[in-house]
């Protein structure tokens, strides 16, 4: 009996920045669940889920990023997809917002993310493709008082994902934006009850969304090799 000699593709392999609770912490178990050899970081003293590689990053830290995306890709092997989900509010009215307020917001948000992008350019340039996801907020579009420098952190994002998917699509890069709406996430746990029934008002659906929803999107985007420079809602009709 003739037996063959069948190869096989290694597994595909994921970092998700920002792994260790709401929509990244989704993100990476879907990706693990999916098949993917999966890493995920977090901060001194944080957690992943199970079975994902962990590695600590400090998204406020420009060499913390470099060495941490570096690490993940040691260990991976490759960088196939790289989705960045860490994020942060400082909520309140401009006028009494301070500017550590607004450089912490930015600097975690969107220089973080844009950094990470850049330190996984070298990786999936050199194996000729890979997929960038960056989480957003639907606030970028139609803008929420209070969150003067949160929606800007997100609308600067997404400016720089359309940029980034534009200079690297001819080396096979994707870069793409998921922005999700009102999520039940920790950071909703700050909200009044008077503005989450306001909130939930402005919901076609009627409810908040769930991290697991936002992850699926998140996936789907990552996976697929005709899209790129786009944000997609995930925002209950919004």
């Amino acid at each position: 009996m003739e037996v063959k000699n069948e190869t096989r593709d290694p597994a595909p392999t994921a970092l998700v920045i920002g792994a260790t609770r709401g929509i990244g912490a989704a993100t990476v178990r879907q990706l693990r669940d999916a098949g993917y050899v999966t890493a995920g970081t977090h901060r001194a003293g944080g957690s992943v889920p199970e079975g994902v590689v962990p590695v600590e990053m400090d998204v406020r830290d420009g060499e913390s990023i470099a060495i941490g995306v570096e690490a993940a890709t040691e260990a991976l092997g490759r960088l196939d997809v790289m989705v960045v989900a860490a994020g942060i509010t400082r909520d309140k009215l401009l006028l009494r917002m301070s500017e550590e307020d607004i450089s912490e917001v930015m600097q975690v948000n969107a220089i973080g993310p844009m950094l990470a992008s850049k330190a996984a350019l070298g990786p999936m340039m050199r194996q000729r493709g890979g997929s960038i996801v960056l989480v957003s907020s639907m606030s970028a579009k139609y803008g929420v008082a209070g969150q003067c420098n949160y929606t800007a952190s997100k609308g600067a994002v997404e400016a720089f994902a359309r940029s980034m998917a534009r200079e690297y699509a001819g080396r096979g890069v994707r870069v793409n934006v998921v922005a999700p709406g009102a999520t039940d996430t920790d950071m909703m746990a700050d909200v009044s009850e008077q503005a989450r029934t306001a909130m939930l008002e402005g919901i076609p659906l009627g409810r908040l969304g769930t991290p697991e929803e936002v992850a699926s999107a998140v996936v789907h985007t990552a996976e697929n090799t005709y899209m790129s420079g786009a944000t997609i809602p995930v925002a209950g009709g919004i």
